[in-house]
């Protein structure tokens, strides 16, 4: 019985997680940026979405270590049960402390993104850090999938 309330629990919050984030990184984020006209305003919009979406992660990804904690101590999984939703949790935590608060000093110092010139350096550097943080959110995209096979081959 208590291995079926875990496996509920950890299987709707990584249903969560994973379908949050694939919904803003493929529908949502492009959507915004095809219908509003400002670039800069729809950047603010979809960088509104993703600290939500990591403020959900900071809830979601400590109540799975948890529940996963349970599942592998009372012998139902193996570690990675436990470990992934640690390494998302980590990557998360990076991803919106320094990536994204840089991102937005970036955007403060440069104004308007799309009047800054490509070779200026803040802009060089907001599009290196913007590179960054859609590497971890795919990473982290990645990293949920073996964890819903974990869950479902036992």
């Amino acid at each position: 019985m208590l291995i079926t309330i875990l496996l509920y629990i950890y299987l709707i919050c990584l249903s969560a997680f994973f379908g949050s984030s694939i919904f803003i990184g493929y529908f949502t984020a492009p959507f915004i940026f095809k219908t509003i006209k400002s670039r800069d305003e729809a950047g603010n919009i979809v960088g509104s979405l993703l600290h939500k979406f990591s403020v959900l992660g900071f809830i979601i990804l400590p109540i799975m270590i948890l529940s996963g904690y349970f599942l592998y101590i009372n012998g139902y999984s193996n570690i990675f049960i436990l470990l992934e939703p640690f390494v998302i949790l980590i990557l998360t935590i990076f991803s919106e402390n320094f990536i994204s608060k840089k991102m937005n000093s970036l955007k403060k110092q440069m104004i308007s993104i799309t009047v800054t010139a490509k070779d200026d350096p803040r802009r060089k550097e907001f599009n290196a850090l913007h590179k960054w943080s859609v590497k971890l959110f795919v990473v982290n995209e990645l990293l949920c999938l073996p964890l819903f096979y974990i869950i479902f081959i036992r």
